[in-house]
């Protein structure tokens, strides 16, 4: 399980490193921010912890709400005031977050999930759809390069 937590931890935690890099935090205290950042999104779309552990735990990106996961990316900035997906900033945190060994897989997701920026979305909310969006190419392409990270629930 704690490999899924990284992996949850990665998808909203890949921008905070604008905010971490220079105040010295260790991998441990940077998880602990993201928590926070997962927890607070957890409960301002009132979703039950079971829920939210359940769809970690097998990448289910559409049991949680679309909106959850802009709070999350939004909050982190993962996604930019426009909308866009920041693979820079993604991927400076990434080398921070990752050892040498899953890094390489870590980067080959992020570099996948760049096309979420030319995808087209309905004229609903934007943000939430293409977070849901970003959420499902992070999980399905974690699910290659980490396939035994997920369960089958």
């Amino acid at each position: 399980m704690a490999k899924v937590t990284c992996i949850v931890l990665f998808l909203v935690g890949v921008g905070l490193s604008s905010i971490q890099a220079d105040d010295g935090k260790n991998r441990s205290e940077v998880e602990n921010d993201l928590n926070h950042i997962i927890e607070d999104c957890i409960k301002e779309h009132h979703i039950p912890r079971i829920l939210f552990s359940a769809a970690a735990g097998t990448g289910s990106t559409h049991a949680l709400p679309p909106c959850f996961w802009s709070c999350c990316f939004k909050g982190v900035g993962v996604l930019n005031s426009d909308d866009q997906y920041d693979i820079d900033t993604t991927l400076d945190f990434s080398k921070k977050l990752f050892g040498d060994e899953d890094y390489e897989k870590v980067e080959e997701i992020v570099k996948k999930c760049e096309s979420v920026n030319g995808a087209s979305v309905s004229n609903g909310n934007i943000e939430c759809e293409k977070s849901v969006l970003l959420a499902d190419c992070l999980f399905d392409n974690a699910k290659k390069h980490f396939p035994n990270t997920f369960s089958d629930i």
